[in-house]
Protein backbone atom coordinates (compact mmCIF):
# COMPACT_ATOMS: atom_id res chain seq x y z
CA UNK A 1 0.00 0.00 0.00
CA UNK A 2 1.40 3.55 -0.83
CA UNK A 3 1.45 6.21 1.26
CA UNK A 4 0.31 10.01 0.29
CA UNK A 5 0.18 13.21 2.85
CA UNK A 6 -1.33 16.31 1.45
CA UNK A 7 -0.90 19.36 3.17
CA UNK A 8 -2.87 22.86 2.66
CA UNK A 9 -4.81 25.14 4.47
CA UNK A 10 -8.37 24.55 5.19
CA UNK A 11 -9.49 27.45 2.89
CA UNK A 12 -8.40 25.45 0.17
CA UNK A 13 -10.81 23.45 -0.17
CA UNK A 14 -9.11 22.35 -3.63
CA UNK A 15 -6.86 19.85 -2.22
CA UNK A 16 -9.77 17.96 -0.64
CA UNK A 17 -11.14 17.67 -4.06
CA UNK A 18 -7.70 15.93 -4.95
CA UNK A 19 -7.15 13.43 -1.89
CA UNK A 20 -10.70 12.49 -2.34
CA UNK A 21 -9.75 11.29 -6.42
CA UNK A 22 -6.35 9.73 -5.13
CA UNK A 23 -8.66 7.47 -3.18
CA UNK A 24 -10.57 5.99 -5.76
CA UNK A 25 -6.95 5.04 -6.72
CA UNK A 26 -6.28 1.18 -5.78
CA UNK A 27 -3.51 0.29 -3.54
CA UNK A 28 -3.62 4.26 -1.99
CA UNK A 29 -3.49 5.43 1.55
CA UNK A 30 -4.36 9.16 1.80
CA UNK A 31 -3.87 11.15 4.70
CA UNK A 32 -4.87 15.17 3.93
CA UNK A 33 -4.35 17.57 6.84
CA UNK A 34 -6.30 21.09 6.39
CA UNK A 35 -5.31 23.34 8.73
CA UNK A 36 -8.02 25.98 10.27
CA UNK A 37 -7.32 29.75 10.36
CA UNK A 38 -5.38 30.25 13.50
CA UNK A 39 -7.79 32.22 15.82
CA UNK A 40 -6.03 34.40 18.73
CA UNK A 41 -7.50 33.39 22.09
CA UNK A 42 -7.49 37.15 23.45
CA UNK A 43 -6.50 40.67 22.02
CA UNK A 44 -3.72 40.29 24.68
CA UNK A 45 -2.08 37.46 22.50
CA UNK A 46 -2.90 38.73 19.56
CA UNK A 47 -0.67 41.76 20.70
CA UNK A 48 2.34 39.63 22.21
CA UNK A 49 2.15 37.91 18.99
CA UNK A 50 2.66 41.24 16.91
CA UNK A 51 6.38 41.58 18.85
CA UNK A 52 7.11 37.85 18.92
CA UNK A 53 7.11 37.71 15.25
CA UNK A 54 9.81 40.39 15.24
CA UNK A 55 12.10 37.73 17.05
CA UNK A 56 11.02 34.69 14.75
CA UNK A 57 8.49 33.34 16.98
CA UNK A 58 5.16 33.67 15.40
CA UNK A 59 2.56 31.99 17.69
CA UNK A 60 0.74 30.66 14.29
CA UNK A 61 3.93 28.54 13.26
CA UNK A 62 3.72 26.58 16.21
CA UNK A 63 -0.08 25.92 15.80
CA UNK A 64 0.43 24.77 12.44
CA UNK A 65 3.61 22.54 13.16
CA UNK A 66 1.56 20.74 16.59
CA UNK A 67 -1.37 20.17 14.59
CA UNK A 68 0.70 18.24 11.68
CA UNK A 69 2.62 16.55 14.29
CA UNK A 70 -0.86 15.41 15.74
CA UNK A 71 -1.84 14.19 12.92
CA UNK A 72 1.11 12.10 11.56
CA UNK A 73 3.19 11.67 14.21
CA UNK A 74 6.16 9.04 13.13
CA UNK A 75 4.73 8.10 10.34
CA UNK A 76 6.58 7.95 6.74
CA UNK A 77 5.10 8.43 3.20
CA UNK A 78 5.97 7.92 -0.39
CA UNK A 79 4.77 11.34 -1.37
CA UNK A 80 4.10 14.52 0.24
CA UNK A 81 2.47 17.21 -1.15
CA UNK A 82 2.47 20.85 0.81
CA UNK A 83 0.49 23.80 -0.25
CA UNK A 84 1.73 27.15 1.14
CA UNK A 85 5.13 25.76 2.57
CA UNK A 86 5.91 29.47 3.71
CA UNK A 87 2.96 28.79 6.68
CA UNK A 88 5.19 26.02 8.10
CA UNK A 89 8.18 26.25 10.32
CA UNK A 90 11.81 25.66 9.02
CA UNK A 91 11.92 22.67 11.10
CA UNK A 92 8.52 20.84 10.66
CA UNK A 93 9.74 21.17 6.85
CA UNK A 94 12.30 18.98 7.71
CA UNK A 95 10.88 16.68 9.62
CA UNK A 96 8.56 16.07 6.67
CA UNK A 97 11.06 15.51 4.15
CA UNK A 98 12.94 13.14 6.55
CA UNK A 99 9.41 11.37 6.62
CA UNK A 100 9.15 10.80 2.75
CA UNK A 101 10.17 9.22 -0.04
CA UNK A 102 9.38 12.41 -2.43
CA UNK A 103 8.55 15.77 -0.94
CA UNK A 104 6.94 18.25 -3.36
CA UNK A 105 4.91 21.65 -3.34
CA UNK A 106 2.59 23.37 -5.11
CA UNK A 107 2.79 26.87 -5.17
CA UNK A 108 -1.26 27.63 -5.13
CA UNK A 109 0.07 31.64 -5.48
CA UNK A 110 2.61 33.62 -7.49
CA UNK A 111 5.72 34.13 -5.58
CA UNK A 112 5.23 38.28 -6.02
CA UNK A 113 2.10 37.54 -3.67
CA UNK A 114 4.00 35.45 -1.35
CA UNK A 115 7.80 35.84 -1.74
CA UNK A 116 8.73 33.90 1.56
CA UNK A 117 7.81 30.88 -0.44
CA UNK A 118 11.17 31.43 -1.91
CA UNK A 119 13.01 30.52 1.23
CA UNK A 120 11.28 26.76 1.02
CA UNK A 121 12.54 25.51 -2.38
CA UNK A 122 15.78 24.14 -1.04
CA UNK A 123 13.55 21.73 1.02
CA UNK A 124 11.65 20.32 -1.70
CA UNK A 125 12.94 17.82 -4.74
CA UNK A 126 10.05 18.96 -6.94
CA UNK A 127 8.16 22.35 -6.85
CA UNK A 128 4.91 22.88 -9.57
CA UNK A 129 3.55 25.82 -10.05
CA UNK A 130 0.66 27.37 -12.35
CA UNK A 131 2.44 30.73 -12.95
CA UNK A 132 4.21 30.79 -16.28
CA UNK A 133 6.63 33.33 -14.83
CA UNK A 134 7.61 31.74 -11.85
CA UNK A 135 8.46 28.44 -13.71
CA UNK A 136 10.36 30.03 -16.01
CA UNK A 137 12.46 32.33 -13.30
CA UNK A 138 12.75 29.53 -10.98
CA UNK A 139 12.51 26.89 -12.64
CA UNK A 140 9.29 25.05 -11.39
CA UNK A 141 7.33 22.56 -13.00
CA UNK A 142 4.92 24.35 -15.16
CA UNK A 143 1.26 22.75 -14.42
CA UNK A 144 -2.28 24.70 -14.72
CA UNK A 145 -5.05 24.34 -12.28
CA UNK A 146 -7.92 21.80 -12.53
CA UNK A 147 -11.45 21.12 -13.33
CA UNK A 148 -12.84 19.92 -10.34
CA UNK A 149 -16.27 19.26 -10.98
CA UNK A 150 -17.66 18.22 -14.05
CA UNK A 151 -21.26 18.31 -15.43
CA UNK A 152 -22.96 17.69 -18.34
CA UNK A 153 -23.27 20.15 -21.46
CA UNK A 154 -26.94 22.03 -20.43
CA UNK A 155 -29.19 22.00 -22.84
CA UNK A 156 -29.39 24.61 -25.90
CA UNK A 157 -33.25 26.22 -24.35
CA UNK A 158 -31.35 26.51 -20.43
CA UNK A 159 -32.66 29.76 -18.91
CA UNK A 160 -29.96 30.71 -16.70
CA UNK A 161 -30.40 33.55 -13.75
CA UNK A 162 -27.12 35.50 -14.31
CA UNK A 163 -25.50 36.65 -17.25
CA UNK A 164 -22.27 37.10 -15.78
CA UNK A 165 -20.98 35.41 -12.51
CA UNK A 166 -17.78 36.24 -10.06
CA UNK A 167 -16.47 35.45 -6.47
CA UNK A 168 -13.07 36.91 -5.19
CA UNK A 169 -11.32 38.38 -2.37
CA UNK A 170 -10.77 41.39 -2.54
CA UNK A 171 -8.09 43.29 -3.88
CA UNK A 172 -7.14 47.08 -4.33
CA UNK A 173 -5.99 46.75 -8.05
CA UNK A 174 -8.95 44.35 -9.13
CA UNK A 175 -11.76 45.91 -6.94
CA UNK A 176 -12.53 49.14 -9.24
CA UNK A 177 -12.00 47.08 -11.82
CA UNK A 178 -15.04 44.43 -10.51
CA UNK A 179 -17.32 47.40 -9.55
CA UNK A 180 -16.60 49.16 -13.44
CA UNK A 181 -17.44 46.03 -14.89
CA UNK A 182 -20.57 45.78 -13.03
CA UNK A 183 -21.41 48.93 -14.00
CA UNK A 184 -21.73 48.16 -17.60
CA UNK A 185 -23.37 45.33 -17.22
CA UNK A 186 -25.97 47.29 -14.86
CA UNK A 187 -26.35 50.42 -17.89
CA UNK A 188 -26.45 47.12 -20.86
CA UNK A 189 -29.44 45.75 -18.51
CA UNK A 190 -27.85 42.62 -17.85
CA UNK A 191 -28.43 40.33 -14.70
CA UNK A 192 -25.00 39.33 -12.99
CA UNK A 193 -23.93 38.56 -9.24
CA UNK A 194 -20.60 39.83 -8.61
CA UNK A 195 -19.26 38.51 -5.04
CA UNK A 196 -16.31 39.68 -3.19
CA UNK A 197 -14.91 38.68 0.44
CA UNK A 198 -13.36 41.13 2.30
CA UNK A 199 -13.78 42.45 6.14
CA UNK A 200 -12.97 45.59 5.00
CA UNK A 201 -15.62 48.86 4.22
CA UNK A 202 -15.47 49.29 0.88
CA UNK A 203 -17.06 51.99 -1.75
CA UNK A 204 -18.97 49.69 -3.85
CA UNK A 205 -21.97 51.76 -5.17
CA UNK A 206 -24.31 49.35 -4.43
CA UNK A 207 -22.89 47.60 -7.58
CA UNK A 208 -21.67 43.85 -6.13
CA UNK A 209 -22.31 41.89 -3.35
CA UNK A 210 -19.92 41.64 0.02
CA UNK A 211 -19.40 38.53 1.78
CA UNK A 212 -17.29 38.35 4.92
CA UNK A 213 -16.52 34.51 5.18
CA UNK A 214 -15.65 32.22 2.24
CA UNK A 215 -17.89 30.69 0.59
CA UNK A 216 -17.85 26.82 -0.32
CA UNK A 217 -16.61 25.13 -3.29
CA UNK A 218 -20.05 23.23 -3.63
CA UNK A 219 -22.18 26.71 -3.14
CA UNK A 220 -19.67 28.44 -5.71
CA UNK A 221 -20.77 25.85 -7.76
CA UNK A 222 -24.83 26.43 -7.65
CA UNK A 223 -24.40 29.68 -8.32
CA UNK A 224 -22.05 29.05 -11.40
CA UNK A 225 -24.31 26.70 -12.59
CA UNK A 226 -27.18 29.48 -12.52
CA UNK A 227 -24.94 31.75 -15.03
CA UNK A 228 -24.14 32.01 -18.63
CA UNK A 229 -20.94 32.99 -18.16
CA UNK A 230 -18.06 33.35 -15.36
CA UNK A 231 -15.77 36.53 -15.48
CA UNK A 232 -12.04 35.79 -14.44
CA UNK A 233 -10.19 38.61 -13.17
CA UNK A 234 -7.05 36.75 -12.38
CA UNK A 235 -4.55 39.14 -13.87
CA UNK A 236 -3.16 41.20 -10.88
CA UNK A 237 0.63 42.73 -11.28
CA UNK A 238 2.80 40.13 -12.32
CA UNK A 239 0.15 37.06 -12.41
CA UNK A 240 -0.18 35.71 -15.41
CA UNK A 241 -1.61 32.17 -14.92
CA UNK A 242 -5.09 30.90 -15.30
CA UNK A 243 -7.26 31.18 -11.76
CA UNK A 244 -9.38 28.11 -10.79
CA UNK A 245 -12.28 30.21 -11.83
CA UNK A 246 -11.42 28.99 -16.02
CA UNK A 247 -11.41 25.74 -14.96
CA UNK A 248 -14.60 25.92 -12.92
CA UNK A 249 -16.50 27.58 -15.94
CA UNK A 250 -14.58 24.56 -18.16
CA UNK A 251 -16.15 21.99 -15.89
CA UNK A 252 -19.67 23.47 -16.42
CA UNK A 253 -19.08 24.69 -19.87
CA UNK A 254 -19.46 28.12 -19.18
CA UNK A 255 -17.81 31.00 -21.32
CA UNK A 256 -15.72 33.42 -19.88
CA UNK A 257 -15.03 36.47 -19.68
CA UNK A 258 -11.03 37.62 -18.73
CA UNK A 259 -8.48 40.42 -18.37
CA UNK A 260 -5.75 37.55 -19.53
CA UNK A 261 -4.64 37.97 -22.85
CA UNK A 262 -2.29 34.88 -21.89
CA UNK A 263 -5.46 32.36 -21.77
CA UNK A 264 -5.54 33.11 -25.75
CA UNK A 265 -2.20 30.80 -25.99
CA UNK A 266 -3.73 27.27 -24.68
CA UNK A 267 -5.20 24.91 -26.75
CA UNK A 268 -8.93 25.16 -25.09
CA UNK A 269 -8.76 28.64 -26.26
CA UNK A 270 -12.00 29.63 -28.58
CA UNK A 271 -12.99 33.14 -29.00
CA UNK A 272 -17.13 31.80 -29.42
CA UNK A 273 -16.32 30.34 -25.40
CA UNK A 274 -13.79 33.11 -24.32
CA UNK A 275 -13.58 36.75 -24.24
CA UNK A 276 -10.57 38.92 -23.37
CA UNK A 277 -11.10 42.40 -22.50
CA UNK A 278 -9.07 45.47 -22.19
CA UNK A 279 -9.62 46.99 -19.22
CA UNK A 280 -8.66 50.30 -20.10
CA UNK A 281 -11.79 50.23 -22.31
CA UNK A 282 -13.75 47.39 -21.95
CA UNK A 283 -16.26 45.88 -23.97
CA UNK A 284 -19.44 43.07 -23.45
CA UNK A 285 -20.83 42.38 -26.41
CA UNK A 286 -24.36 41.07 -25.67
CA UNK A 287 -24.01 38.93 -28.82
CA UNK A 288 -21.19 36.79 -27.23
CA UNK A 289 -23.30 36.34 -23.97
CA UNK A 290 -26.33 34.92 -26.40
CA UNK A 291 -24.28 33.08 -28.76
CA UNK A 292 -23.81 29.26 -28.17
CA UNK A 293 -21.21 27.72 -26.39
CA UNK A 294 -18.80 25.49 -28.50
CA UNK A 295 -17.97 22.29 -26.44
CA UNK A 296 -14.03 21.79 -25.73
CA UNK A 297 -12.44 19.01 -27.80
CA UNK A 298 -12.30 15.63 -25.77
CA UNK A 299 -8.59 14.73 -26.45
CA UNK A 300 -8.22 19.10 -25.21
CA UNK A 301 -10.68 18.82 -22.04
CA UNK A 302 -9.35 15.87 -20.61
CA UNK A 303 -5.55 17.84 -20.24
CA UNK A 304 -7.15 20.09 -17.56
CA UNK A 305 -9.05 17.38 -15.36
CA UNK A 306 -8.46 16.22 -11.92
CA UNK A 307 -7.40 13.19 -12.99
CA UNK A 308 -4.94 14.15 -15.17
CA UNK A 309 -3.10 16.65 -12.84
CA UNK A 310 -3.43 13.79 -10.05
CA UNK A 311 -1.50 11.54 -12.20
CA UNK A 312 0.94 14.05 -12.82
CA UNK A 313 1.98 15.37 -9.57
CA UNK A 314 1.34 12.12 -7.93
CA UNK A 315 3.29 9.89 -10.50
CA UNK A 316 5.92 7.75 -7.82
CA UNK A 317 2.61 5.94 -6.39
CA UNK A 318 0.22 5.47 -9.66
Amino acid sequence: MKKVLIIAPEYMGYMEKVADHLRTKPGIAVTDIHIPVYKYTSLLTKISNFFLKRIGKDVKFAYRDNYIQDVIGDQTFDVTLVVRPDHLSETTLKQLKSQTLHFKSYFFDGVHRFPKMLKTVPYFDEIFSFEPNDCKEFGFESITNFIYDEQPLPEADTHFQYSVFNITSHDRQRFPLLVKIAAILKQQNLNYNIIIKTKKKVADAGLVSIIREPMSLEDIKVLLKQSVCMLDLGVISKHRGLTFRVFEAMGLHKKIITNNPDIAHYDFYDPQNILIINQESIEIPKSFLTSDYHPIPDRIYQKYTLNHWVNRVFTEVL
